[in-house]
C-alpha cells in the first residue's frame, strides 16, 4: 500500500499524538525536559518513562537546575509541507553550573511517558552563565508523511 500526504492521512497522524487517542497533548504546556549526563544509554524499546531505569539515575544537577527539567512551554504541532512538527520555545536555564549530555522529554502527570530523547552530540557544560538549547529551525521532531 502506498501513502500519500494527503491531509486525512496526515490529519490521522496529528490525531495519534494530540489528546484524540493518547491522552497527550503536545500542544499543552505540562511535559518537561529532564538533562542527562553520559551514564545514560537508553533502549527506546523498553525505556519509556521517566524515574524507572536508565532514567532514574545520572540526571544532571547544579546551580540553576531542578530536577525533574524545565516545563516546555509554546509547544506546537503543526503540519508543514507534509511534515507534522513538534515544536516548542528554547529552554534557557540562567545562572547555571551544571553538564548535560541530552535531554528526556516526558510528562509528569502521565506516569512520567517518555516521547523523546535529544542528545547534544556531546557534553556541554555552563559555569555560573546560560545553559541554552536552540531547537532546530524544523521543530524538536518532525515526522515526514511525503511518499
Amino acid at each position: 500500500m502506498a501513502w500519500s500526504a494527503s491531509g486525512l492521512f496526515v490529519a490521522t497522524h496529528i490525531d495519534q499524538w494530540d489528546p484524540t487517542n493518547l491522552a497527550i497533548d503536545l500542544t499543552a504546556e505540562d511535559s518537561k525536559v529532564a538533562f542527562w549526563g553520559s551514564s545514560v544509554t537508553p533502549n527506546f524499546d523498553t525505556d519509556t518513562a521517566y524515574n524507572t531505569a536508565p532514567w532514574n539515575s545520572g540526571q544532571s544537577s547544579g546551580a540553576g537546575y531542578t530536577a525533574g527539567g524545565p516545563t516546555l512551554t509554546g509547544t506546537t504541532l503543526a503540519v508543514v509541507s507534509g511534515s507534522m512538527r513538534f515544536d516548542a520555545d528554547n529552554v534557557q536555564l540562567d545562572n547555571s553550573t551544571i553538564t548535560s549530555e541530552g535531554v528526556l522529554h516526558y510528562w509528569p502527570n502521565k506516569t512520567n511517558r517518555a516521547f523523546l530523547a535529544v542528545w547534544f552530540g556531546a557534553p556541554k557544560e555552563t559555569q555560573d552563565g546560560t545553559f541554552l538549547i536552540t531547537w532546530h529551525a524544523n521543530g524538536i521532531a518532525v515526522l515526514d508523511c511525503t511518499p
